[in-house]
């Protein structure tokens, strides 16, 4: 076996290493924010980042209408009850709430029960007004209307320790926020039109990984078929979250990719078959194009645990210009006689290849700097790509190469064209700037007419029928703001727990003023230990609450004798103030662990917005406090693209430098230098 079969077979035996890995480590990520800037210092910019791949933006509103209230209530029980029973399902699931079941009524009673005197306010002053005489008088009175009512059994029991029913008026709060404005039947989320069962699935992934969603969407509508056919109504499912846009997404790259294959390899077929005759061009090709793909793909697996889609789509065009290796090489070889070997032809047009890859990978090189893990993945997958497909001509042209082969005649009148165009005997050298020339017209034209667009939304393409779909899923559910939140960070928790309760108060006024609607905040639910404090010793601290509350309690016929816990309340030590981690070990974890995160910075606690009117009015008001702000996701993420797009122009000259300095090396004159660079 002579040496151009050996490197052939060689050459054979990496690519089918090469496709063995890449199929056995394949993962193809369809995560928008793979595109997002990273290590970015703005604190907006790190906030929306952390907020964009966050827990809340996991969650996925399931929604299952049905003909009636107790059809819509059965439905949901059952659809949360098979996917629990769907081990492929909930491996994918990190939490799953239909609505209010016992145990996290149970949770709430036995959690807060110790802790009731610590939730009477918010506040301090807010702890003196309801205690106040008149104050206390009301209290009483509403005690002794609601003891008349259906829940008498309940209020029964707990009226003793808690005469101002604190833990019933927080109950109500909390549970009628948690199903953002929803029904409560038969202890299931249901519309306000009682027709449509919620669910609300928050998933381990990031809802914008289409790949990782892929198995749970399948199991989704299978759970979702079992159920249809166990109830004797109809059933329609919708959905509302990121992911259904990663889906579409990830839908449309792999058409985008399967479209530009077909049409290359149709129009590239159609070309050889034109100009050479035969396809045997196809046969040096495609090994060379396989090797930088599959090479390509093979680094980033290894580099970064998988690859992006919209890597494999513009890697997959930049790999095309490795066509070019072959059908340079097959060219000069069938115009060099028929006893030229081919592997003298290869070591001929060596240098101009080995030049045009490296110039490829030089560009490339400088956009591994970038602030950008897409951009950094695709410069990645264009240096290894380019790298293979240039080493793989070493190892296949020879080898594929057509012996005696001739050029047709269309072949060689081109070739005779372009030998009178360009390297006449009388041809002036001053021609040879006509591709300088020509470019610089287009760039005179092009220049003044740029304009860039740092908007987020310009790196996805919104299906407006996904977005119908998604909008529709949201009015009926949730009408709380997607892309502007409240946070409140802090060093530690205790820090960001302070800023979050005084963002709720300053919330409150504005909601009263009109500026919004509404707001959904941990707040009511977790105060900080410094407030609990606070507002329990406003009741410790003053000896008069229990005997004008014994004497308000005469007058409404009570007996304050039977109210002596909550008295006993009064004098003995106080628990420790509740704390998030003990929220968190609970079964009330899927009510608190959605508004909260960490970050660079430390501990943050998200506030949802409903209706946001009044934008500044929200500004100026977080302004005067410490660790408040307003995140417009994508206004801070469009705003962190303008400074790296002004860095990546700078990477982008550098790797124009680098690519000069190159052909400059190759040429070592001023005017072929300009010609092979300036295009």
């Amino acid at each position: 076996m002579n040496r151009d079969r050996r490197l052939l077979l060689v050459g054979a035996l990496l690519l089918a290493a090469l496709g063995t890995f890449v199929a056995l480590r394949i993962r193809v990520a369809t995560d928008i924010t793979h595109f997002l800037p990273a290590g970015a210092d703005a604190r907006d910019v790190l906030l929306a980042r952390e907020l964009a791949t966050g827990e809340l933006s996991r969650t996925i509103v399931l929604l299952v209408d049905a003909p009636d209230a107790s059809t819509a209530a059965a439905a949901n029980r059952d659809f949360e009850g098979e996917l629990r029973a769907r081990p492929a399902a909930m491996r994918h699931v990190a939490r799953l709430v239909g609505g209010a079941d016992d145990a996290i009524e149970d949770a709430m009673w036995q959690t807060y029960e110790r802790h009731g005197l610590a939730f009477l306010a918010p506040d301090r002053d807010a702890a003196r007004a309801r205690l106040a005489d008149d104050a206390l008088d009301r209290a009483i009175a509403t005690l002794k209307r609601k003891l008349s009512t259906d829940m008498s059994t309940l209020l029964g029991k707990i009226a003793p320790a808690d005469p101002l029913l604190v833990l019933p008026r927080l109950f109500e709060r909390v549970m009628g926020a948690r199903g953002g404005g929803l029904r409560l039947v038969d202890g299931r989320f249901l519309t306000q039109d009682e027709r449509g069962g919620v669910l609300f699935l928050t998933t381990r992934a990031a809802t914008s990984n289409a790949t990782a969603l892929r198995p749970l969407m399948r199991e989704l509508d299978a759970a979702f078929r079992a159920v249809a056919r166990r109830i004797d109504a109809p059933l329609a499912l919708q959905q509302s979250g990121a992911h259904l846009f990663a889906l579409a997404a990830e839908a449309s790259i792999r058409a985008d990719i399967q479209r530009v294959s077909i049409g290359s390899a149709v129009g590239l077929t159609l070309l050889f078959v034109l100009l050479f005759r035969s396809l045997r061009l196809l046969l040096l090709v495609l090994p060379i194009l396989a090797s930088g793909f599959l090479a390509g793909t093979s680094v980033c697996l290894w580099w970064f645990g998988s690859v992006h889609g919209l890597t494999l789509a513009f890697g997959a065009a930049l790999i095309g210009v490795s066509v070019d290796y072959g059908v340079h090489f097959h060219c000069h070889h069938l115009h060099a006689g028929r006893d030229r070997p081919a592997r003298a032809t290869l070591r001929a047009v060596w240098p101009g290849l080995s030049l045009g890859a490296l110039t490829t990978i030089t560009g490339f090189v400088a956009l591994i700097a970038s602030g950008f893990p897409g951009l950094r993945q695709l410069a990645v997958f264009a240096v290894s790509g380019i790298a293979a497909a240039a080493l793989s001509t070493q190892l296949f042209l020879p080898g594929l190469a057509a012996p005696g082969s001739r050029p047709t005649k269309l072949a060689m009148r081109l070739a005779a064209g372009l030998r009178r165009l360009w390297f006449a005997p009388h041809r002036s050298r001053t021609a040879l700037l006509a591709p300088l020339v020509a470019v610089a017209l287009v760039i005179a034209v092009g220049l003044p007419r740029l304009r860039w667009n740092d908007g987020i939304a310009g790196l996805n393409r919104i299906d407006p029928e996904v977005a119908a779909k998604d909008a529709a899923v949201r009015g009926r559910v949730v009408r709380f703001e997607q892309g502007r939140l409240v946070v409140a960070t802090g060093a530690d928790e205790e820090q960001a727990l302070q800023a979050n309760e005084r963002i709720a108060a300053a919330l409150e006024e504005l909601r009263a003023r009109g500026a919004l609607a509404g707001f959904r905040s941990l707040a009511p639910m977790l105060p900080s230990r410094a407030t609990q404090a606070a507002v329990v010793s406003v009741q410790r601290d003053d000896p008069t609450l229990w005997p004008r509350l014994a004497r308000s309690l005469e007058r409404h016929q009570f007996r304050p004798a039977a109210f002596e816990p909550f008295h006993q309340r009064l004098v003995e030590p106080p628990p420790a103030p509740l704390t998030y981690d003990q929220l968190a070990a609970s079964a009330l974890a899927p009510l608190v662990e959605p508004f909260r995160f960490t970050w660079s910075g430390g501990t943050g606690f998200v506030t949802l917005l409903r209706d946001l009117h009044d934008e500044a009015a929200v500004r100026a008001a977080l302004a005067a406090i410490p660790g408040a702000d307003l995140i417009d996701i994508a206004g801070s993420l469009s705003g962190a693209y303008g400074a790296y797009r002004e860095r990546l122009l700078r990477l982008w000259l550098v790797g124009l430098g680098g690519v000069l300095l190159l052909v400059w090396l190759r040429h070592r004159r001023l005017v072929p230098t300009l010609i092979a660079w300036v295009p």
